[in-house]
This record gives structure tokens, C-alpha cells and sequence, in this order.
């Protein structure tokens, strides 16, 4: 079988450079490649972004960052498909993938579109949730969860529609009484991700990455899923609360065999929540450490605080580890019971001074905007932000909640867009009351920087990392993020004003 994978464009919110249009990495397409090259089958792969990082689409409230699946319309890739797998990379690339399911089925109407559900991001989203908007636009069927472990079984079944689709499967015109049943395994391998399909020249030629941006570097998955059930998320739905780690021995192997094949010691490790079992990382690291990979790791999708032990922190900084990302999401208890998920506030700060003591740069994540949330918890947020800075805290991020389709907010409706037609980012403009949030997330920012300053030189020394693009944080890919949008909007709009 020849397939085609299609990996969409990036949305860059106007006027927004803190809730979208980070370049995140198709990396679980890429091994749905590998796997399915080591079948046999002719893999081809369409990758929009990294193909034309530096071309922008307007799309109304936001820009489309990336190539124009017209570029590849007169080439094999679309002309031999026998079936087009795309990526839901993320949720807003949503109306993307619509336009995307639209345009391949016009070209080729004889071949299959399936849609492949991202089941390993927070910034992904539940295919099932809206079935019915892909196949109004053409799609044949959505793959939830993991289709490595029943894809003979899929394949049965595209070649034959009369029967009944496999548990994982959404296929058109299934009824509601059969919901889907996504397929997982504990301690599965997985093959390394066939990045040489991939345009890895275009993420390393950006100025800024999803982590601190280290020339080149890779992402990583070095587990799945999340056991946590925060009713923000997407993760409790697309993966049912299962956390599985890989086999250390694997994850060295990959690391190491992508070191000497593609020249990269950095990798952002982008698991949903890494250190669940705390012995796993022990054995990553000391696998590291004595086989001298000499490679650097980030922990930047954010993990649970709790799940890094003081004393564990040595061994990561040996191994390599230099960022590492945590959630407290909200100072208040009481939020926090709201979402479901505890946070250990006293091991938070001790946490930070570990890892500053050791070289290893923090972030700490919160949201603003929970249906739970008032201005009494709003100041606790930023009560317990300023003595994570005190304690040595290296940057914030802060997102505002948004109603991801898969989440338990978005089920029950406690988060509503006014427009919804707009863009559902981590700053949902569309969302009601959206300039009442705005002004927490400023304030928290605020205190962030004020606090930063009272320590000293710490700022300004991010400063002349970020001038000098050497970055050790997210914050300090930022500014040459901004330049670097800035003068393509510049160019978009010069092109679009002289045409000739």
C-alpha cells in the first residue's frame, strides 16, 4: 500500500505570541512512518510546516504557518496514494485539517483520508468529539489512540467497508451507541521516528523551538499518557488515565542511534508527564551516564512536581537534564480540588532551589480563567508564583483555559466562545470575559518580572541570552520569536498590498 502522511500548517493567533504558534513537532506521525515503512508498505509524507516555515497564510483571526498543500499537488505523494493518513497535531489546526480532508479528496477520490488523533499532546484534541465535521468534509475514518497494535485489522477493513470497523475506529456513518475504544500497551517498543522524511531543516532553521532552542535538536517520547483526570485536559479522554513508560534501554538506544545519524545532542523530552514512576528516570540517567552519550535533555512539556524526588535531582544534572518544566496550574487549594489534580506547594519551592543549585533552569505553569477561579484565588496564584521566583524560579508561562474538545470542561460546557468561529488557543479571544483574564495573566506576568528584578543580575543575564540567541529558558526564545513572525506578517503584507 502507498501511503501519504500529511502533517498540517502551524496557527499563529494575531496579535498573540504567549497561546499558539509554538512549532510543535509531528513526532508521533513520524513513527506511525517508521512503523509503517518497516511493513513494507511505500511511505510518502507531506510535513506543511517544515516544508515552508517562513510563509504565512491569513485565516482571518490567526495565520497559517507553513506550505500550501498546492505545492505537492502535481507530485507523487498525492498522485499515488492509495490512502492519505492526516495528522490532528494539534486543535487549532482543526479548520486546517478540514480544508486539508476537503482538497485531498477532491484530487484523489478514490483514495482513503484518515484522520490520525495526536493522543499525546494537551494541545490536541478528541477526533470523536467532531466526527461529524470531517466527514461532511470527506474523511473515511478517525484513528483514536494508538494504531500500531491493530493495524492489520484497519487495513481488513479499508479493503472491505461492509464489515464492522475495528474498536478504534470512528468510521463515517457509525451510530453513537458504539463509542470508541482506543488501544494501548504497557512497555510497547516503538520504532525511531522516520525523521528522514521529515523537513528537519525547517524547525532548526527557526530562532526559537517549543524548548530552550539549542540549534539542533530533536523531540522525544519517553512515555505515554497521564494518570491525572484535571478537567482542562484532553489527555484523560484520549488516553483513559493510563501512564506507560518505555524501556530505558530503548529511549538510550534512540537517543544515542539519532546522535550519530543526525548530528543532535539536544532532545526535548515531550512526554505528558514523564516521571510518573520515579524509578524510570534513575535507569534513563544512569544509562546516560555510563554510556557517555554526552547529550542534553529538556523536560519541556511540564511533569508532576511531586514525582521528581530532591535527592534525584543530582543524578538528572549529571545525565544532561538542563530545563525542567512543572504545573502548579493555581495557588488555590480550591481550584485545584475543582480540576483534580493535588500540588504539593512546600515540595514546589524545594523542587526549584534543587534544580538551581544544580544548573537545571524551571519553569512553572498556571492557568487563568477556570470556571472555579475568583479573585481570591487569582491572588494566591500570585502569591505562591512570587515565592517560586524567591526560591529561584527561572520563568512563568501563563495559559488561559480554553474549551479543547475531549475535556471534561468542554463536555459539561463550563467554558464558552462567544465566537466559535475563532481560534481555540491557550488565548481564546473568542472566549467571553476574555479581557477579565487577559488582565490575571498580566498581573501574573507582572509579578514574575518584578520579582525577577529584585534578584539582581538573573533578568538581565536572560536578556543577553535571548539578544544573543543562547536561550536556557522558553522565555528567552521569545523576543527573536517575535522578530522573526513580525518581519513575515511585514513581508505577507508587502506582498499582499504589491502583488507584481
Amino acid at each position: 500500500m502507498h501511503l501519504t502522511l500529511v502533517s498540517p500548517r502551524i496557527a499563529v493567533q494575531k496579535g498573540d505570541f504567549l497561546g499558539s504558534g509554538v512549532p510543535y513537532w509531528p513526532l508521533e506521525l513520524a513513527i506511525f512512518a517508521a512503523f509503517l515503512r518497516e511493513r513494507g508498505d511505500a511511505v510518502s509524507v507531506i510535513d506543511l510546516f517544515g516544508s515552508a516555515p517562513g510563509r504565512l497564510t491569513d485565516r482571518g483571526d490567526h495565520y497559517l504557518q507553513g506550505a500550501d498543500l498546492q505545492d505537492f499537488e502535481d507530485g507523487p505523494a498525492i498522485r499515488e496514494a492509495e490512502t492519505f493518513v492526516l495528522y490532528g497535531l494539534s486543535y487549532m489546526s482543526h479548520g486546517e485539517l478540514l480544508e486539508l480532508t476537503r482538497a485531498l479528496k477532491a484530487a484523489r477520490p478514490q483514495a482513503s483520508v484518515l484522520v490520525l488523533e495526536n493522543s499525546q499532546a494537551v494541545t490536541a484534541y478528541s477526533l470523536p468529539r467532531l466526527a461529524a465535521g470531517f466527514f461532511t468534509a470527506g474523511a473515511d475514518a478517525l484513528l483514536c489512540g494508538e494504531p500500531y497494535f491493530n493495524w492489520d485489522e484497519v487495513v481488513d477493513w479499508l479493503d472491505d467497508r461492509g464489515r464492522t470497523p475495528p474498536a478504534n475506529v470512528v468510521a463515517n456513518g457509525q451510530t453513537p451507541e458504539r463509542p470508541v475504544q482506543r488501544i494501548y500497551r504497557k512497555s510497547a517498543h516503538y520504532p525511531m521516528p522516520a525523521w528522514d522524511l521529515f523537513h528537519l531543516e525547517g524547525y532548526w532553521s527557526l530562532p526559537y523551538a517549543h524548548g530552550p532552542k539549542s540549534g539542533r535538536y530533536l523531540p522525544m517520547l519517553t512515555s505515554r499518557g497521564c494518570p491525572w483526570p484535571c478537567d482542562f485536559c484532553v489527555v484523560p479522554e484520549t488516553n483513559d488515565r493510563r501512564w506507560r513508560g518505555r524501556p530505558a534501554e530503548d529511549i538510550v538506544d534512540e537517543m544515542i542511534a539519532l546522535r550519530d545519524r543526525f548530528g543532535v545532542r539536544h532532545f526535548q523530552i515531550e512526554d505528558l508527564n514523564p516521571t510518573v514512576r520515579r524509578d524510570h528516570w534513575d535507569a534513563i540517567c544512569d544509562a546516560l551516564i555510563e554510556r557517555d552519550a554526552g547529550i542534553c535533555f529538556y523536560f519541556v512539556s511540564g511533569t508532576k512536581a511531586e514525582t521528581v524526588r530532591l535527592e534525584q535531582v543530582p543524578l538528572l544534572a549529571r545525565a544532561g537534564c538542563r530545563f525542567l518544566s512543572i504545573s502548579p496550574e493555581s495557588g488555590s487549594r480550591d481550584v485545584m480540588k475543582e480540576i483534580g489534580k493535588r500540588f504539593d506547594y512546600d515540595h514546589g519551592l524545594e523542587l526549584v532551589r534543587a534544580c538551581r543549585e544544580h544548573g537545571i533552569r524551571t519553569q512553572a505553569c498556571f492557568l487563568v480563567g477556570h470556571p472555579a477561579e475568583d479573585e481570591e484565588d487569582h491572588v494566591r496564584s500570585r502569591d505562591y508564583l512570587t515565592q517560586m521566583v524567591r526560591a529561584g524560579l527561572d520563568e512563568v508561562a501563563v495559559f488561559m483555559v480554553a474549551p479543547f474538545a475531549g475535556s471534561a470542561l468542554f463536555a459539561r460546557g463550563g467554558v464558552e466562545l462567544e465566537d466559535p468561529e475563532a481560534l481555540p488557543s491557550f488565548s481564546p479571544k473568542g472566549r467571553r470575559d476574555f479581557e477579565v483574564y487577559e488582565r490575571r495573566r498580566k498581573q501574573l506576568i507582572r509579578r514574575f518580572f518584578a520579582e525577577k528584578l529584585r534578584r539582581g543580575l538573573d533578568l538581565w543575564l536572560q536578556g543577553l541570552r535571548a539578544l544573543f540567541g543562547r536561550p536556557q529558558t522558553k522565555m528567552e526564545n521569545l523576543p527573536r520569536r517575535i522578530l522573526y513572525i513580525g518581519g513575515l506578517i511585514l513581508r505577507h503584507r508587502l506582498r499582499t498590498a504589491m502583488p507584481w
